[in-house]
Formats: C-alpha cells, sequence, structure tokens
C-alpha cells in the first residue's frame, strides 16, 4: 500500500495521514456504534445502558454497547437509524441547506441508498417539508433505500431510480443537491478487506473521472444560488479538493467554508474542504465540501405537467393516484411540484418512479388494501389509525408478538379486536399491517422485511 500512503501524505497534513495511519496499522477497533433518532417519531433514545450524545448532531448518540438492532421492533418502526457519526455531518450545516430553500423548494439526495443522509435531511427539513426526492442510480441498491425512506415516515419524499443526466433534464428545480458520489472507499478500509484489496491508484483516478461527471450531468438541475453538498468516505485529493475545485472553476460555483472544525474537535479543514479522520474523531473517514452555484446559468423554472399524467392528485386530501400501479399515495409537499416532477421522470422511464411520499395502498375491487409502508407513516404513530379520511382500528401489542409479526409468523387475534385490517403498534409507533378474519389474522408485513434470527 506504497500508493496509498503516499497519495494520502499529498492529501492530508502530516498529523492527520500519521493519525489514520495509526490506526490503520495497529488493528484499532472499529468506530463507536452510534443511532440517529427519528424526530418525526420519538425525543429520546430508548436503550438500557449508557450513552453519550454525538456533538454536532442534536439527535444522535453514541452507545456504550451494540445490542442486537434486529430484535429491536423500534428499529424497525423507524424510531432511529444507525449510522457512522461521521456521515451525520448535514447537521453541521443545517443552517445553511434551511437558508438556501426557496418557498416551493426541493432538495435531493443524489446518490442516496441506503438512505442515511436521505433520512437525515428529511429530519432537518421536518418543519418545512419540501419535495425530498432520494435517487439511486444502481438498481440493486434500491430496495434498502426504499425500504429506509419508508420507515422514517415522512411523506414529502420521492424515491427514484435513474442516472444523474436524467435528473439535470429539470434545469433549476433543486435548491439544494446532496451528492455523496461513489468513491474508492478508502474510509472502508477498517470494516472490509474486498476494499483495501480492491484499491489502486487507477481506480481512485477512475473514481475522480466518474464523479465529476455525475456533478456535470445533474448540474442543470441546480438552481441559481442553490446549494450542493459534495461528499465522498475517502480521504484522496484526486477524489475529493481536486473535484471540489474543477466544480468551482468549471462548473460556476463558490466554495462556502462553514467553521466546521469549530464545532468538531478533530476534523481537518482543508483548502477545499472537511475531512474526517480515525484517530482524530470517533468516526470512521467522510470527507465533505460546500459549493454555491454561480455560473450565471439560467435557474429554470417549475417543470410542465406532463401530457401523460401517471400521477394525479386529488385536490385538498394529499392523496395521489397512481394509475400505473392502482396505487396510492400520502404526500405531504409541494404537491404540484413533486407531482410533475415524478411524471416528467417516469416520460423519460416509466419504471423509474419507486415512491411518491408514502405508500397508502392498492385499490382492488374498489377498495382500499393498506400498504405496510402506511404503517410506519409518522403521523399515523400515536393516533388511533386516522390519517385524513382513512381510517384503521390499530392494536398495541408486546414485545413477543411484535418479533412474531416481524418475522411472520402466525399471530392468534385478540378478542377485542374487531374483523378486517388492524394496524399493529408497539410502544405507539406503528409497526404493520395485519387482516383479522376472526380465527386467525393474514400478515402484510413484507416477506423481504421478514428478520430470521428471532431467539427461539
Amino acid at each position: 500500500m506504497r500508493d496509498f500512503e503516499a497519495l494520502l501524505r499529498e492529501s492530508l497534513p502530516d498529523y492527520a495521514a500519521n493519525a489514520l495511519l495509526d490506526v490503520l496499522g495497529n488493528g484499532s477497533s472499529f468506530a463507536e456504534v452510534s443511532i440517529r433518532l427519528n424526530p418525526l417519531k420519538v425525543s429520546e433514545p430508548d436503550f438500557c445502558f449508557d450513552m453519550r450524545s454525538v456533538p454536532w448532531c442534536k439527535d444522535a448518540y453514541f452507545l456504550s454497547e451494540r445490542p442486537n438492532f434486529t430484535l429491536d421492533p423500534s428499529f424497525h418502526a423507524g424510531a432511529y437509524y444507525v449510522q457512522d457519526s461521521s456521515s451525520m455531518f448535514p447537521a453541521l450545516i443545517a443552517d445553511k441547506i434551511l437558508d438556501s430553500l426557496s418557498p416551493k423548494g426541493a432538495v435531493l439526495d443524489l446518490c442516496a441508498s441506503p438512505g442515511g443522509k436521505s433520512t437525515h435531511l428529511l429530519s432537518i427539513l421536518k418543519d418545512e417539508r419540501p419535495t425530498v426526492v432520494c435517487n439511486e442510480a444502481v438498481g440493486k441498491r434500491v430496495p434498502p433505500l426504499t425500504d429506509n425512506i419508508a420507515k422514517w415516515g415522512a411523506a414529502n419524499v420521492v424515491v427514484t431510480n435513474t442516472s444523474a443526466a436524467s435528473i439535470g433534464r429539470f434545469p433549476g428545480f433543486f435548491d439544494v443537491i446532496l451528492a455523496d458520489v461513489p468513491c474508492s472507499g478508502e474510509g472502508m478500509f477498517r470494516k472490509s478487506e474486498d476494499a483495501v484489496s480492491g484499491w489502486s491508484l487507477g481506480s481512485v483516478q477512475e473514481c475522480a473521472s466518474l464523479q465529476r461527471s455525475i456533478i456535470s450531468d445533474v448540474w442543470p438541475a441546480l438552481r441559481e444560488g442553490g446549494l450542493l453538498i459534495y461528499s465522498t468516505c475517502t480521504y484522496n485529493h484526486l477524489e475529493n479538493q481536486d473535484n471540489v475545485r474543477f466544480i468551482a472553476e468549471q462548473l460556476g460555483a463558490e466554495y462556502l467554508s462553514v467553521n466546521a472544525e469549530s464545532l468538531v474537535p478533530g476534523l481537518v479543514a482543508l483548502e477545499w474542504g472537511y475531512q474526517f479522520v480515525p484517530g482524530l474523531v470517533p468516526g470512521e473517514g467522510q470527507f465533505f465540501a460546500v459549493l454555491r452555484k454561480n455560473s450565471g446559468q439560467a435557474s429554470g423554472g417549475r417543470i410542465k405537467p406532463s401530457r401523460k399524467a401517471r400521477f394525479v392528485a386529488e385536490k385538498g386530501s394529499g392523496l395521489i393516484m397512481d394509475y400505473q400501479n392502482n396505487q396510492l399515495y400520502m404526500l405531504e409537499c409541494d404537491g404540484k411540484g413533486a407531482v410533475d416532477f415524478a411524471n416528467g421522470l417516469s416520460e423519460i422511464n416509466p419504471y423509474c418512479v419507486k415512491t411518491l411520499g408514502c405508500r397508502v395502498g392498492e385499490i382492488k375491487a374498489g377498495k382500499l388494501v393498506p400498504d405496510a409502508d402506511f404503517a410506519l407513516f409518522a403521523a399515523i404513530s400515536g393516533s388511533d389509525g386516522k390519517v385524513s379520511t382513512l381510517k384503521f382500528s390499530s392494536a398495541e401489542i408486546d414485545l413477543e408478538t411484535a418479533l412474531k409479526f416481524l418475522s411472520r409468523e402466525n399471530i392468534t387475534p385478540q378478542p377485542s379486536w374487531p374483523r378486517g385490517y388492524i394496524l399493529l403498534k408497539y410502544r405507539s409507533l406503528g409497526l404493520g399491517f395485519v387482516n383479522n378474519l376472526g380465527n386467525r389474522c393474514n400478515s402484510l408485513h413484507p416477506l423481504h422485511r421478514r428478520i430470521l434470527n428471532k431467539p427461539r
């Protein structure tokens, strides 16, 4: 790894490079386990062991031990997200994100899977509720993204599976773009032998070129004066500082200093960005930079309504009908902008829009069959299952029953449960639906989400 060390010393100050090489060389333990709470659903953690706050993210905590998250129904209900603390850097620039929103704003997480930064953006924007588009270009990475977005329970979100170039065909639509671009993954060296064995100078150069191409393709979609947040989980200047300089000088942007090092002890402030370095911070490697577009490019405007509308809004209800799949959604944002964007993308590729708001259910024989995602909708938690004109009976269940449900085991209905669809709740959090047939319940929990290591 001589090439790696040489490139690292070109990229970071000596003290930072030495700290990282010491960590990599002595086989020190991984970064502390950390979680970020979902402010849409909970206000404090519910673990029985010691925790301490992540200084730069008010909703986040370091855990003194790693629980079995799979066996915590609150995790499946979206009460929190397990995330490395370095990846929580959007909290450092929350004010700049909020200040960049226009009255009917839209925000894009360009390379979104598995959803950590998307859910963080949804938390930061929970009061303003702009349209948040979470895009993932790689098809096999879309399912974990849609699952994590569903668990978070927001309804001001669109999940898409398309290219940066396709999104770039909607000029000036976004106020903020977060681009956590594919990289050589040097920040994964402590976690993955494959990341180490797959590293080479050639792969770094290929990644740097791909990153410039991705940003160039999506650049038209960022409005003039809009914010670009560029990030990677790597350390080298080719993928980090050099690309930030390229964006500023070639695409047209102002690099913004955000004084983040004063908020994160050990954070390395570079000429063109900020670097989290293991050994200096209690997390893994993460680079980020913030730029404001000033290219002089026309800002465009709102998207023209589609001639072949796949998604149609029901006036005044917040409900959206997907006529391609007979699917009903709940949307809480600038409905017209989100719907026009989804319809416009669907004209480019009819399969690229995966969700629009929160899935409510499918219309079958004139009746609504509730979707599993609707049980996770944040507005359901703490209510009686009533959202707008949609009503379902609910039942609070204990840990044993919750784990049976998550494992798709048979659940015997309680005598007090009415027939029909019932929203199951665990500690007041919506978990999923069952259809009570009287002597048994049919589970609506998706097969791909079932847990497999339930204790015996």
